[in-house]
Protein backbone atom coordinates (compact mmCIF):
# COMPACT_ATOMS: atom_id res chain seq x y z
CA UNK A 1 0.00 0.00 0.00
CA UNK A 2 2.84 2.38 0.80
CA UNK A 3 4.52 1.64 -2.52
CA UNK A 4 1.30 2.48 -4.36
CA UNK A 5 0.99 5.66 -2.30
CA UNK A 6 4.53 6.74 -3.20
CA UNK A 7 3.96 6.00 -6.89
CA UNK A 8 0.79 8.08 -6.86
CA UNK A 9 2.59 11.01 -5.22
CA UNK A 10 5.47 10.83 -7.70
CA UNK A 11 2.97 10.82 -10.58
CA UNK A 12 1.22 13.92 -9.21
CA UNK A 13 4.49 15.75 -8.58
CA UNK A 14 6.02 15.03 -11.99
CA UNK A 15 9.65 14.94 -13.11
CA UNK A 16 10.60 18.61 -12.90
CA UNK A 17 9.39 19.28 -9.35
CA UNK A 18 10.10 17.90 -5.91
CA UNK A 19 7.02 19.20 -4.07
CA UNK A 20 3.31 19.87 -4.41
CA UNK A 21 0.43 20.84 -2.15
CA UNK A 22 -2.61 18.79 -1.24
CA UNK A 23 -4.85 21.84 -1.70
CA UNK A 24 -3.36 22.61 -5.12
CA UNK A 25 -1.39 19.91 -6.91
CA UNK A 26 -0.02 22.37 -9.48
CA UNK A 27 1.46 24.69 -6.84
CA UNK A 28 5.09 24.32 -5.78
CA UNK A 29 6.57 24.94 -2.33
CA UNK A 30 8.44 28.25 -2.48
CA UNK A 31 9.93 30.70 -0.01
CA UNK A 32 8.01 33.95 -0.50
CA UNK A 33 9.50 37.41 -0.12
CA UNK A 34 6.64 38.59 2.07
CA UNK A 35 5.38 35.85 4.37
CA UNK A 36 1.78 36.44 5.44
CA UNK A 37 2.13 34.14 8.45
CA UNK A 38 5.53 34.59 10.10
CA UNK A 39 6.52 37.79 8.25
CA UNK A 40 10.12 36.63 7.80
CA UNK A 41 9.98 35.16 4.31
CA UNK A 42 11.59 31.93 5.50
CA UNK A 43 8.66 29.47 5.41
CA UNK A 44 7.48 27.42 2.43
CA UNK A 45 4.04 28.06 0.92
CA UNK A 46 2.09 27.06 -2.17
CA UNK A 47 3.13 29.43 -4.95
CA UNK A 48 3.67 29.98 -8.68
CA UNK A 49 6.49 31.78 -10.47
CA UNK A 50 5.32 34.73 -12.60
CA UNK A 51 7.37 36.42 -15.30
CA UNK A 52 6.56 39.50 -17.39
CA UNK A 53 8.22 41.14 -20.41
CA UNK A 54 7.81 44.92 -20.41
CA UNK A 55 8.31 47.39 -23.24
CA UNK A 56 7.76 51.16 -22.79
CA UNK A 57 6.02 50.49 -19.50
CA UNK A 58 3.43 48.07 -20.92
CA UNK A 59 3.37 44.33 -20.26
CA UNK A 60 3.77 42.73 -23.70
CA UNK A 61 4.06 39.12 -22.55
CA UNK A 62 3.67 37.02 -19.41
CA UNK A 63 4.57 33.52 -18.28
CA UNK A 64 3.44 31.54 -15.23
CA UNK A 65 5.43 28.46 -14.24
CA UNK A 66 6.04 26.01 -11.41
CA UNK A 67 9.80 26.63 -11.29
CA UNK A 68 11.20 27.91 -8.01
CA UNK A 69 14.13 29.61 -9.73
CA UNK A 70 13.89 32.45 -12.23
CA UNK A 71 16.89 31.08 -14.12
CA UNK A 72 14.96 28.33 -15.90
CA UNK A 73 12.02 30.53 -16.88
CA UNK A 74 13.77 32.98 -19.20
CA UNK A 75 13.81 30.84 -22.35
CA UNK A 76 10.16 29.81 -21.92
CA UNK A 77 9.08 33.43 -21.36
CA UNK A 78 10.88 34.57 -24.54
CA UNK A 79 9.42 31.66 -26.53
CA UNK A 80 5.99 32.80 -25.40
CA UNK A 81 6.82 36.26 -26.74
CA UNK A 82 8.01 34.75 -30.05
CA UNK A 83 4.81 32.69 -30.34
CA UNK A 84 2.64 35.82 -30.08
CA UNK A 85 4.68 38.34 -32.07
CA UNK A 86 6.56 36.14 -34.53
CA UNK A 87 9.99 37.54 -33.62
CA UNK A 88 12.51 37.63 -30.81
CA UNK A 89 13.35 40.84 -28.95
CA UNK A 90 16.48 42.58 -30.23
CA UNK A 91 17.69 43.48 -26.72
CA UNK A 92 16.93 41.98 -23.35
CA UNK A 93 17.78 43.45 -19.96
CA UNK A 94 17.35 41.32 -16.84
CA UNK A 95 18.68 41.13 -13.30
CA UNK A 96 21.22 38.72 -11.83
CA UNK A 97 18.61 36.02 -11.18
CA UNK A 98 18.68 35.18 -14.90
CA UNK A 99 22.45 35.22 -15.41
CA UNK A 100 23.35 31.62 -16.26
CA UNK A 101 25.34 29.84 -18.95
CA UNK A 102 22.20 28.35 -20.52
CA UNK A 103 20.47 31.74 -20.73
CA UNK A 104 23.51 33.46 -22.24
CA UNK A 105 23.82 30.67 -24.80
CA UNK A 106 20.11 30.85 -25.58
CA UNK A 107 20.28 34.60 -26.25
CA UNK A 108 23.37 34.10 -28.42
CA UNK A 109 21.60 31.44 -30.52
CA UNK A 110 18.49 33.61 -30.99
CA UNK A 111 20.45 36.74 -31.89
CA UNK A 112 19.38 38.65 -28.75
CA UNK A 113 21.73 41.18 -27.17
CA UNK A 114 21.88 39.97 -23.58
CA UNK A 115 22.10 42.87 -21.12
CA UNK A 116 21.78 40.31 -18.32
CA UNK A 117 23.60 40.63 -15.03
CA UNK A 118 25.36 37.60 -13.55
CA UNK A 119 25.21 36.60 -9.85
CA UNK A 120 28.53 38.25 -8.95
CA UNK A 121 27.72 41.51 -10.77
CA UNK A 122 27.03 43.68 -7.73
CA UNK A 123 30.13 42.47 -5.88
CA UNK A 124 32.34 43.22 -8.88
CA UNK A 125 30.73 46.59 -9.55
CA UNK A 126 31.23 47.82 -5.99
CA UNK A 127 34.67 46.24 -5.58
CA UNK A 128 33.58 44.28 -2.51
CA UNK A 129 33.85 40.88 -4.24
CA UNK A 130 35.90 41.39 -7.40
CA UNK A 131 36.39 38.70 -10.03
CA UNK A 132 39.40 36.51 -9.43
CA UNK A 133 40.56 36.59 -13.05
CA UNK A 134 40.05 38.17 -16.46
CA UNK A 135 39.82 35.76 -19.38
CA UNK A 136 42.01 37.07 -22.23
CA UNK A 137 42.10 34.20 -24.72
CA UNK A 138 42.37 30.43 -24.81
CA UNK A 139 45.99 30.60 -23.67
CA UNK A 140 45.99 33.45 -21.15
CA UNK A 141 44.16 34.75 -18.10
CA UNK A 142 45.09 37.63 -15.82
CA UNK A 143 44.41 37.09 -12.11
CA UNK A 144 43.27 39.74 -9.64
CA UNK A 145 46.88 40.32 -8.61
CA UNK A 146 47.90 41.05 -12.24
CA UNK A 147 49.68 37.72 -12.65
CA UNK A 148 49.42 35.73 -15.87
CA UNK A 149 47.86 32.26 -15.94
CA UNK A 150 48.46 29.60 -18.58
CA UNK A 151 46.54 26.38 -19.40
CA UNK A 152 47.83 23.16 -17.84
CA UNK A 153 46.85 19.48 -17.84
CA UNK A 154 46.39 17.81 -14.47
CA UNK A 155 46.48 14.02 -14.34
CA UNK A 156 45.23 13.83 -10.73
CA UNK A 157 42.20 16.11 -11.14
CA UNK A 158 38.99 15.67 -13.13
CA UNK A 159 37.04 18.41 -14.84
CA UNK A 160 33.92 19.54 -13.01
CA UNK A 161 32.26 21.00 -16.15
CA UNK A 162 32.29 19.97 -19.81
CA UNK A 163 34.69 21.78 -22.16
CA UNK A 164 36.53 23.38 -19.25
CA UNK A 165 40.25 24.13 -19.02
CA UNK A 166 42.65 24.29 -16.08
CA UNK A 167 44.76 27.44 -15.77
CA UNK A 168 47.69 27.80 -13.40
CA UNK A 169 48.80 31.11 -11.91
CA UNK A 170 52.26 31.03 -10.31
CA UNK A 171 54.08 33.29 -7.83
CA UNK A 172 51.08 33.76 -5.51
CA UNK A 173 53.29 34.43 -2.51
CA UNK A 174 53.26 38.05 -1.51
CA UNK A 175 50.06 38.83 -3.40
CA UNK A 176 47.80 41.14 -1.40
CA UNK A 177 44.69 39.31 -2.66
CA UNK A 178 45.95 35.81 -1.79
CA UNK A 179 43.71 35.33 1.32
CA UNK A 180 40.67 36.44 -0.68
CA UNK A 181 41.60 34.35 -3.72
CA UNK A 182 42.14 31.17 -1.71
CA UNK A 183 39.41 31.64 0.89
CA UNK A 184 37.28 28.76 -0.44
CA UNK A 185 40.15 26.29 -0.94
CA UNK A 186 40.77 23.48 1.54
CA UNK A 187 44.54 23.95 1.23
CA UNK A 188 45.25 27.68 1.36
CA UNK A 189 49.03 27.39 1.13
CA UNK A 190 51.20 27.02 -1.95
CA UNK A 191 52.88 29.20 -4.54
CA UNK A 192 50.29 28.70 -7.26
CA UNK A 193 46.54 28.75 -7.84
CA UNK A 194 44.53 26.54 -10.19
CA UNK A 195 41.42 27.89 -11.91
CA UNK A 196 38.96 25.73 -13.81
CA UNK A 197 37.37 27.89 -16.53
CA UNK A 198 34.76 27.32 -19.20
CA UNK A 199 36.07 29.58 -21.98
CA UNK A 200 32.69 30.06 -23.65
CA UNK A 201 31.00 30.99 -20.38
CA UNK A 202 33.81 33.41 -19.51
CA UNK A 203 33.47 35.08 -22.92
CA UNK A 204 29.68 35.39 -22.62
CA UNK A 205 29.92 36.86 -19.11
CA UNK A 206 32.53 39.41 -20.16
CA UNK A 207 30.44 40.27 -23.21
CA UNK A 208 27.39 40.84 -20.99
CA UNK A 209 29.53 42.91 -18.61
CA UNK A 210 30.78 45.16 -21.41
CA UNK A 211 27.22 45.65 -22.67
CA UNK A 212 25.95 46.53 -19.20
CA UNK A 213 28.74 49.05 -18.63
CA UNK A 214 28.16 50.80 -21.95
CA UNK A 215 25.96 53.95 -22.13
CA UNK A 216 23.21 51.87 -23.73
CA UNK A 217 23.50 49.33 -20.91
CA UNK A 218 23.24 52.08 -18.30
CA UNK A 219 20.07 53.35 -19.97
CA UNK A 220 18.54 49.87 -20.11
CA UNK A 221 19.41 49.16 -16.48
CA UNK A 222 17.77 52.37 -15.31
CA UNK A 223 14.66 51.73 -17.39
CA UNK A 224 14.42 48.10 -16.30
CA UNK A 225 14.27 49.21 -12.68
CA UNK A 226 11.54 51.73 -13.54
CA UNK A 227 9.48 49.68 -15.97
CA UNK A 228 9.67 46.03 -14.89
CA UNK A 229 9.90 46.56 -11.14
CA UNK A 230 7.42 49.41 -11.52
CA UNK A 231 4.93 47.11 -13.26
CA UNK A 232 5.15 44.60 -10.43
CA UNK A 233 4.81 47.46 -7.96
CA UNK A 234 1.59 48.63 -9.62
CA UNK A 235 0.18 45.10 -9.60
CA UNK A 236 1.06 44.38 -5.99
CA UNK A 237 0.65 47.75 -4.29
CA UNK A 238 -1.68 49.94 -6.37
CA UNK A 239 -3.96 47.12 -7.50
CA UNK A 240 -3.42 45.13 -4.26
CA UNK A 241 -2.88 41.95 -6.26
CA UNK A 242 -0.66 40.04 -3.86
CA UNK A 243 -2.22 36.56 -3.90
CA UNK A 244 -3.80 34.28 -6.48
CA UNK A 245 -7.51 33.64 -5.95
CA UNK A 246 -7.68 30.47 -8.04
CA UNK A 247 -6.01 27.08 -8.08
CA UNK A 248 -4.44 24.97 -10.85
CA UNK A 249 -1.87 26.28 -13.32
CA UNK A 250 -4.32 26.97 -16.17
CA UNK A 251 -6.69 28.99 -14.02
CA UNK A 252 -3.87 30.90 -12.35
CA UNK A 253 -2.42 31.74 -15.78
CA UNK A 254 -5.75 33.14 -16.99
CA UNK A 255 -6.14 35.13 -13.76
CA UNK A 256 -2.67 36.64 -14.09
CA UNK A 257 -3.23 37.40 -17.79
CA UNK A 258 -6.45 39.31 -17.03
CA UNK A 259 -4.72 41.26 -14.27
CA UNK A 260 -1.85 42.27 -16.60
CA UNK A 261 -4.38 43.23 -19.26
CA UNK A 262 -6.24 45.37 -16.72
CA UNK A 263 -3.03 47.17 -15.78
CA UNK A 264 -2.24 47.87 -19.44
CA UNK A 265 -5.73 49.23 -20.08
CA UNK A 266 -5.57 51.50 -17.04
CA UNK A 267 -2.19 52.81 -18.13
CA UNK A 268 -3.29 53.33 -21.73
CA UNK A 269 -6.42 55.23 -20.69
CA UNK A 270 -4.43 57.42 -18.32
CA UNK A 271 -1.97 58.49 -21.01
CA UNK A 272 -4.66 58.82 -23.72
CA UNK A 273 -6.69 61.15 -21.50
CA UNK A 274 -3.57 63.29 -21.01
CA UNK A 275 -2.78 63.03 -24.73
CA UNK A 276 0.83 62.11 -23.95
CA UNK A 277 3.19 59.17 -24.17
CA UNK A 278 5.05 57.47 -21.30
CA UNK A 279 8.46 59.05 -20.82
CA UNK A 280 11.51 57.19 -19.59
CA UNK A 281 15.09 58.22 -19.02
CA UNK A 282 17.45 58.34 -22.00
CA UNK A 283 21.20 58.37 -21.77
CA UNK A 284 22.58 61.80 -22.71
CA UNK A 285 24.94 62.11 -25.62
CA UNK A 286 28.57 61.76 -24.67
CA UNK A 287 27.84 59.66 -21.58
CA UNK A 288 30.98 57.71 -20.70
CA UNK A 289 30.92 53.98 -20.05
CA UNK A 290 30.78 52.92 -16.43
CA UNK A 291 33.77 51.24 -14.81
CA UNK A 292 34.02 48.93 -11.85
CA UNK A 293 35.30 50.37 -8.62
CA UNK A 294 38.92 49.46 -8.02
CA UNK A 295 39.07 46.77 -5.29
CA UNK A 296 41.03 47.38 -2.10
CA UNK A 297 42.84 44.30 -0.83
CA UNK A 298 43.07 45.68 2.70
CA UNK A 299 39.34 46.32 2.98
CA UNK A 300 38.46 42.93 1.51
CA UNK A 301 40.74 41.06 3.94
CA UNK A 302 39.42 43.02 6.94
CA UNK A 303 35.85 42.24 5.93
CA UNK A 304 36.65 38.54 5.58
CA UNK A 305 38.01 38.48 9.12
CA UNK A 306 34.85 40.07 10.52
CA UNK A 307 32.39 37.99 8.54
CA UNK A 308 30.25 35.63 10.60
CA UNK A 309 28.86 32.38 9.30
CA UNK A 310 25.06 32.68 9.36
CA UNK A 311 22.38 30.26 8.26
CA UNK A 312 20.00 31.37 5.45
CA UNK A 313 17.12 31.80 7.92
CA UNK A 314 19.29 33.94 10.19
CA UNK A 315 20.28 36.12 7.23
CA UNK A 316 16.60 36.53 6.29
CA UNK A 317 15.63 37.47 9.84
CA UNK A 318 18.49 39.92 10.12
CA UNK A 319 17.61 41.70 6.87
CA UNK A 320 13.85 41.73 7.44
CA UNK A 321 12.24 44.99 8.51
CA UNK A 322 8.77 44.96 10.01
CA UNK A 323 6.15 47.09 8.34
CA UNK A 324 5.74 50.47 9.94
CA UNK A 325 9.22 50.48 11.46
CA UNK A 326 12.53 51.76 10.12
Amino acid sequence: MKSLEYEEKETICGENRNSYYKTDHDATAMCLKDDYYSGLGSNMHAAYNTQILVSNGFIVSYYVSQDRSDTRTLANAIEQFHKWYGQYPEKLCADAGYGSFSNYEYCEQKGIQAFIKYPSWNGERTGRNPALYEYVDEKTIICLGSRKGVPVKLADRKHSWPNSTFFRVNDCEGCAFEPYCKRLLKIKTGKSRIFEIQPHLAQLKQQARDLLLSPEGIELRVNRSCQVEGAFGVLKQNMQYTRFRRRALDRVTVEFALTCLGMNIRKYLRFSMKNSLPFYWKAPEGLASETFKKPSAKRIINRLKKRKKLQPNEIAKKSYKKKGKC
